[in-house]
């Protein structure tokens, strides 16, 4: 057994998400976090951007690739959490996600 295993903690099920759109999960034990739909693929962050303090599932959107920030139009990868444009300078905490049993879990 790997000892740096993380455990898996479920973010919600693969119906809640619709392609193209930024879903706000409440996640016991971890916070609110903000889930990414583009195609198959499937992405999680904190929700909260680091410029602005903004909830990116509420007020946020996904431009090629990035999630952008409406508050000041700041933006982050969404593989990675690397700020793409300014003000945003601090990369956005992002999660390794697994599917399974129809639904979205990260490792905390």
């Amino acid at each position: 057994m790997d000892e740096k295993a993380q455990p898996l903690v479920k973010v919600c099920a693969l119906t809640d998400l619709e392609d193209g759109e930024i879903f706000r999960a409440e996640v016991d034990g971890v916070g609110t976090l903000a889930v990414y739909k583009i195609g198959e693929a499937i992405y999680v962050s904190d929700n909260t951007c680091t410029h602005g303090a903004a909830s990116l599932a509420d007020d946020g959107f996904i431009e090629d690739g990035l999630v952008v920030c409406s508050w000041h139009d700041g933006a982050f990868d969404l593989k990675t959490g690397a700020p793409q444009r300014l003000p945003c300078s601090e990369a956005l905490k992002v999660y390794p996600v697994e599917i399974k049993d129809e639904a979205v879990y990260i490792s905390v």
